[in-house]
């Protein structure tokens, strides 16, 4: 299926790529289907094949803060999928998307016999703790401009010259990653667009440098 073309999977030897095709599960999530919740035990390791999947904490009664995105080739939740206890945080498909989700003791065997999986997981794991950093990062900072200018270089990454990122993410997702009400987020996106930060076409941002934002978050 074209599903499995998944970058992820591409990055393993065809032997090993065949058992986690062959033993996990994949399963079609509709748009805010749960995928897991907070609390559940660990029982298998989610590898993102096509659609989006937001990991999303509840840190008062209606409020809900993005803590991570995950998109196609993307695996996530991989502590507590290694030590088998609870997941931290609530999983939701974004939109229509489908999940390979591979039994925890599968995950495990092929930890200990691969080599090339091993350290894919272990890169993987670094990235994600990275993330981890720039989201307190992110609602640490008490100006919500500034939370709002973060995730944007979050989303945005690296901007290569002559280039220009187009932020596809809703405005309810960016508030959601920065913890503000969706309100605030959209006043401080036209504030920050009419300060010259970016530009919105056909209500997408579009970056075309991030060195401004840098600055900005910075000052």
């Amino acid at each position: 299926m074209a599903e499995t073309a998944a970058p992820i999977l591409g990055e393993l030897e065809p032997e090993t790529r065949e058992k986690v095709l062959k033993r996990g599960n994949s399963r079609l999530f509709g748009t805010n289907e749960l995928v897991f919740s907070e609390g559940d035990r660990a029982e298998f390791l989610p590898i993102v094949l096509s659609g989006r999947v937001k990991m999303v904490r509840f840190p008062e009664a209606g409020k809900e803060v993005i803590i991570g995105m995950f998109g196609p080739g993307e695996i996530f939740a991989i502590p507590p999928a290694l030590d088998g206890k609870r997941f931290p945080a609530t999983a939701v498909a974004a939109e229509e998307s489908r999940l390979l989700l591979l039994p925890r003791q599968v995950f495990l065997d092929l930890m200990s016999s691969s080599e090339t999986f091993s350290a894919m997981i272990m890169q993987r794991m670094c990235g994600l703790l990275r993330e981890r950093t720039d989201t307190v990062q992110i609602l640490a900072t008490p100006s919500a401009e500034q939370r709002i200018a973060n995730v944007l270089l979050k989303l945005a990454g690296e901007i290569g010259d002559n280039e220009t990122k187009k932020i596809t993410h809703r405005r309810q997702d960016i508030a959601e990653m920065a913890g503000l009400t969706l309100e605030s987020t959209i006043r401080s996106i036209r504030k920050l667009a009419d300060r010259g930060y970016f530009r919105i076409i056909q209500g997408k941002i579009h970056l075309d440098s991030t060195r401004s934002l840098r600055n900005f978050v910075r000052s």
